[in-house]
């Protein structure tokens, strides 16, 4: 059983290491855009991330729930 998708695991430990928007996200995971607002948006609906929006970007951060879960997953 997994907690969380790899992609999902993937996403939350980039932005462990700064908030960054989608387009950055996918670039440098090898994700579809798509897919990044899709996994963005289940993940801001389970309360790990969390985005506010600068200029016409909408920039990704962790909650302190999101970063609790990748501290213990790591």
């Amino acid at each position: 059983m997994t907690i969380i998708s790899s992609a999902k695991m993937k996403i939350l430990k980039e932005l462990a290491k700064e908030p960054l928007h989608g387009y950055a996200l996918s670039k440098r995971l090898g994700i579809t855009i798509s897919s990044i607002y899709e996994h963005l948006s289940e993940l801001e609906n389970e309360g790990l991330v969390h985005h506010k929006t600068e200029g016409r970007r909408k920039v990704y951060r962790l909650t302190e729930k999101g970063k609790k879960l990748v501290e213990i997953l790591e």
